[in-house]
């Protein structure tokens, strides 16, 4: 049969438009659980940006206006990418929606890319939009609103892809760019660190096995650029987990997951929920009776499920390939139910996922490149691309698309954009200010975080009031002694005021202290102390009128950690030139023994 259309990667991205219509309308979609989050948190890490941060680690109207060190136990860098949109001029909600869209277009195209690698561009092109329309996407962007892990979704394929090519293919460039990869992903999304990193370690051991029995010996070399990859992905994410290791102690983790909402042993899946494709916008709950979609999808199980026969009748493309997606998007499906939960009781860490659910993004991405193996086996007249072969795509036949996978890419859609349907509302000055951030904790204060330093979650603070009722926020107040305090400025992490006293005076400013808050009384730095029962930040004042200002500062751990990134960046960029880098070196040496040479004969 005939081959049609031209551009399967084009087609794809057209066909996204189908589930990011909804983003198009105004307004937002406040209900989703998360949504507000994605707008307030934006208008933090904007206001660090504002005053001065390159990389905002406060977020100042958190915990009823006494801030909080969010971003460094939180992943920013979906935050940084909306925040690039707002800076062009964007407002906070159009921020945010771009990068929804930009996200759900990269996760189709990474993925693409990534199947297409392994069997073809049919498959290819399948896998790139059940993976863009699968449910557990739609339910992260219309019913959770979890800005974060939708663009680490995204990341997911490139980074299989990524350490494919190391294990593959093993250069330089292939471990520069798995390494960024791999780094991006873990600066995206706090909680992926322990979801997708150990099963690619897993698909990793099994592709070198599989390398190994290949071969007949052991894959050294793939091996460690492997591990080369995986250390600098790590030292490229340092900004992020080395203050997350050192400072955890400084915070009080149980807030994070609260056991009435957020205790894993009540939020496992029931098998039956895999297959129940009704769509809703209600919570996790404990049991069975979710109130939103936590299904595999229509099309992935149909797909998944053809997948077996195959295994067993068929020699699927790839079939060690297929083997391992296959036998991975199993492990992280069974993370899902209870059965599993021997696994999460002894492991470390893996409570902060809150949500087995969770598991279904990995599954969801595994499933996807199942179903691309699926494709080929049943579509064999779909030719594969071999990582060790150069072609150029654009005048390759095989780019065109059969027939067959127009009817499945219309079934496929009209299985999905049902389910993009978020429930838009208005977005009012109010929910883009900073005391959104403020109402959002009075309204759940489950939510508010503290430091270890504090007694207890914050009950309230003197800024409140002058939140809700818009007005300029109070910065500071005298505890002991008598005098009179001016505000001068109020920065996302940084306070000025003027202190007039004829007493010395001790200064509270009403922001809890942290490690890296500093404190200088006219110009010269002065010590500062947590005192009360919320900790705040407190110093003592002399007698007179005095400038008092305080900033939160990077502490030596977190400038090694930025010093570490910067180095694995540039290391990076290297690995990614080494080869330009290296046969410019030769050639110029070749270059100067000629040159040497003419030298010589000139002198005989």
């Amino acid at each position: 049969m005939g081959r049609i259309i031209r551009s399967p990667l084009a087609l794809l991205i057209l066909l996204s438009l189908f589930i990011l219509a909804p983003l198009l309308a105004s307004g937002y979609f406040l209900h989703a659980h998360d949504a507000r989050h994605s707008l307030i948190w934006l208008v933090e890490y904007d206001q660090g940006v504002r005053d001065g941060f390159l990389w905002p680690r406060w977020a100042p109207d958190h915990s009823q206006g006494y801030g909080y060190p969010l971003f460094t136990f939180y992943a920013p860098l979906a935050f940084a990418i909306a925040e690039v949109f707002h800076l062009l001029g964007a407002s906070i909600s159009g921020a945010v929606k771009i990068t929804w869209a930009l996200a759900t277009i990269f996760a189709g195209v990474s993925m693409y890319k990534l199947a297409r690698s392994l069997w073809g561009v049919g498959p290819g092109f399948i896998a790139g939009l059940l993976y863009m329309t699968a449910p557990y996407h739609l339910v992260n962007s219309y019913v959770r609103g979890s800005l974060a892990e939708f663009v680490a979704l995204a990341i997911y394929p490139w980074v299989i892809y990524g350490f494919w090519q190391v294990v593959a293919r093993p250069n330089a460039r292939g471990v520069a760019l798995a390494a960024l990869s791999l780094g991006l992903l873990i600066m995206t999304h706090s909680v992926t660190l322990m979801l997708l990193p150990p099963l690619l370690a897993l698909l990793i051991l099994v592709w070198l096995a599989l390398d190994w029995r290949r071969a007949g010996k052991l894959p050294w070399r793939a091996t460690a650029y492997a591990l080369a990859a995986g250390l600098l992905g790590g030292m490229l994410a340092a900004i992020f987990l080395l203050p997350v290791l050192g400072e955890t102690k400084y915070i009080v983790v149980d807030q994070w997951i609260p056991a009435e909402s957020y205790n894993y042993p009540q939020q496992f899946l029931y098998f039956f929920q895999w297959f129940d494709f009704a769509w809703g916008y209600g919570f996790a709950l404990p049991g069975p009776d979710d109130g939103m979609n936590l299904s595999i999808g229509l099309w992935l199980t149909i797909l998944g499920l053809a997948a077996l026969p195959l295994v067993i009748k068929k020699h699927p493309r790839r079939a060690a390939m297929f083997w391992s997606f296959l036998i991975i998007a199993g492990i992280a499906l069974f993370a899902t139910l209870a059965p599993s939960k021997i696994f999460w009781d002894v492991i470390p860490m893996i409570k902060l996922v809150q949500f087995p659910f969770r598991f279904l993004a990995p599954a969801t991405l595994f499933l996807s490149l199942v179903s691309a193996g699926t494709m080929a086996t049943l579509l064999p007249e779909q030719g594969e691309v071999d990582l060790t072969q150069r072609r150029k795509d654009a005048k390759s036949k095989s780019d065109n698309l059969n027939p067959e996978l127009l009817i499945l890419a219309l079934a496929i859609l009209l299985g999905s954009w049902t389910y993009a349907r978020p429930q838009h509302t208005a977005v009012a000055a109010q929910d883009v200010s900073p005391a959104a951030d403020v109402q959002f904790e009075l309204d759940y204060p489950d939510m508010r975080g503290s430091t270890a330093f504090a007694g207890d979650k914050p009950v309230t603070s003197p800024k409140v009031a002058a939140y809700l009722a818009g007005e300029p926020i109070p910065l500071a107040g005298i505890i002991h002694g008598a005098g009179s305090v001016e505000r001068v400025r109020h920065g996302a992490g940084s306070d000025e005021v003027r202190v007039a006293s004829q007493t010395p005076v001790t200064l509270q400013f009403y922001t809890y202290w942290y490690p890296g808050w500093r404190a200088w009384i006219d110009g010269e730095e002065v010590p500062t102390r947590p005192e009360g029962p919320d900790a705040l930040i407190t110093l003592d004042v002399p007698a007179g009128e005095h400038d008092v200002r305080i900033r939160f500062t990077n502490t030596p751990l977190r400038s090694l950690a930025a010093l570490i990134t910067i180095l694995t960046l540039l290391i990076l960029v290297l690995l990614f030139f080494w080869d330009t880098i290296r046969l410019y070196l030769t050639r110029s040496r070749k270059g100067a023994k000629v040159k040497k040479a003419g030298f010589v004969a000139d002198d005989a």
